[in-house]
C-alpha cells in the first residue's frame, strides 16, 4: 500500500470558531486560488468605492492605484509571514492573531506609501480612525474566507465536489452527520480484497465501528486527532472525515486492540506505528507516513511499550535477528 504525505502539519483556528488542520502546502495554494485571489479583489473594490482615505490623501487616480496596490499586497503578504512563522514554530495559527498582525502591517506600509507618494502626514486621531477602519474590514474579509471560500477551496484542493464538502460542514455543524462515501486514493498498487484475506482475517477486517453517525471499517482507521469541538477521522488511503463531537467519545467506542490514545490530541492506530522517539524536550510516536506526534507524559511508559512491540511486530517474517543463528551444514562424508 502507498502510503499518503499530505497529512496535517498545522492548525487554524478562525473567528467563527472553526479549526481546519492543514498542510503548509494547502495553505500555500490558497493564496494562488482564484475564489481567494477573488475575494481579496473584491474587498479591494469595496474600499475604493468607500474612499475612507480620501480625505487624507488627494490623489489622482494613477496614485490612488499604487496605493491601494501597496497596502493591498502588503496586508497579503504579512498574513502569508504570519502562517508560515506559526507553521515553522509548530504553533496554532489564530486568525485574531494573523489578520491583526497582516492588518497592523498594511496600514504601516500604506503610511509609508502615502508619505513618499506627497501626502501630508495624518494626525494622531486620523490614523486611530484608519486603523480602526482597517482592523474592522480585515475581520470582515476573514469572516467570508472561513464561512464561504475555505470550504469550496479545499474541495478543490482536496479532490472532492464542493456540494460534497459543504453538506458534510453543514452537517457536522447540525449534529447529523450524513456523509458521501470518500473517493479511494489512487495507489500504485491496488489493496487486497477481503475475498484474497485468510478466513480468520476476513471477520476481523470487516468488523466496522460507528463514530458520531458515520460507519467505518475497523481496520481502516488510522489516526484521529481532536480538532476544538470536532473530531477528524484519517483513514488508510488518506481520506479525512472531519466530525461534531469529542476524541474520548470515538476513542470509547473503537476495540481496545485496535489502538492506543497517546496524547489528548491524537490516537494512533497500532499498524501506523513506525518507531518511538525518546527524545528530550519530549518524546514523539513516528508514523510510517513519516509523520511524528508528540507523546503526553503521563503516558509516556506505557506508550513507549507499546509503540516498540508494534514496531517490532512490522518486522517481515523470516527476517533474522541478531540473537539467531544459521544453521550449520554438515558436510557429507566420502566413502
Amino acid at each position: 500500500m502507498i502510503w499518503p504525505t499530505h497529512w496535517c502539519e498545522m492548525q487554524i483556528v478562525y473567528l467563527n470558531g472553526r479549526s481546519l488542520q492543514l498542510t503548509w502546502r494547502e495553505v500555500q495554494a490558497q493564496f494562488r486560488h482564484p475564489l481567494f485571489v477573488g475575494m481579496i479583489l473584491m474587498l479591494e473594490l469595496c474600499i475604493v468605492l468607500i474612499g475612507p482615505y480620501d480625505h487624507l490623501l488627494n490623489f489622482d487616480a494613477l496614485q490612488l492605484a499604487i496605493f491601494y496596490a501597496v497596502a493591498f499586497s502588503s496586508v497579503t503578504g504579512a498574513l502569508y509571514l504570519a502562517l508560515y512563522i506559526c507553521h515553522r514554530r509548530g504553533w496554532r495559527a489564530y486568525s485574531l492573531f494573523t489578520v491583526t498582525f497582516g492588518c497592523l502591517a498594511a496600514t504601516l506600509c500604506g503610511l509609508i506609501a502615502a508619505l513618499v507618494l506627497g501626502a501630508p502626514m495624518p494626525t494622531v486621531r486620523d490614523m486611530a480612525l484608519v486603523t480602526g477602519f482597517n482592523l474592522v474590514f480585515c475581520y470582515l474579509g476573514e469572516v467570508i474566507q472561513s464561512t464561504f471560500v475555505i470550504p469550496r477551496v479545499l474541495a478543490d484542493l482536496r479532490g472532492r465536489p464542493q456540494k460534497a464538502v459543504l453538506a458534510e460542514f453543514l452537517a457536522s455543524e447540525a449534529g447529523t452527520v450524513q456523509h458521501p462515501p470518500a473517493p479511494v486514493a489512487s495507489m500504485s498498487v491496488p489493496p487486497p480484497t477481503l475475498a484474497s484475506l485468510p478466513p480468520e482475517i476476513t471477520a476481523l477486517k470487516a468488523a466496522r465501528v460507528t463514530l458520531f453517525g458515520l460507519s467505518f471499517v475497523t481496520r481502516s482507521i488510522c489516526l484521529i486527532v481532536a480538532e476544538e469541538h470536532y473530531v477528524a477521522v484519517i483513514l488508510n488511503d488518506g481520506a479525512r472525515h472531519l466530525l461534531r463531537g469529542r476524541i474520548a467519545d470515538a476513542v470509547a467506542a473503537l476495540p481496545p486492540d485496535l489502538g492506543q490514545r497517546v496524547h489528548r490530541s491524537y490516537w494512533v492506530a497500532t499498524a501506523a506505528v513506525a518507531a518511538f522517539r525518546p527524545d528530550k524536550p519530549g518524546a514523539q510516536l513516528v508514523l510510517i507516513t513519516g509523520q511524528t506526534l508528540p507523546v503526553a507524559r503521563p503516558r509516556l511508559a506505557a506508550v513507549r511499550a507499546w509503540a516498540e512491540a508494534a514496531a517490532g511486530a512490522e518486522k517481515p517474517a523470516g527476517r533474522k535477528t541478531k540473537t539467531q543463528k544459521a544453521p550449520q551444514r554438515v558436510p557429507p562424508v566420502s566413502s
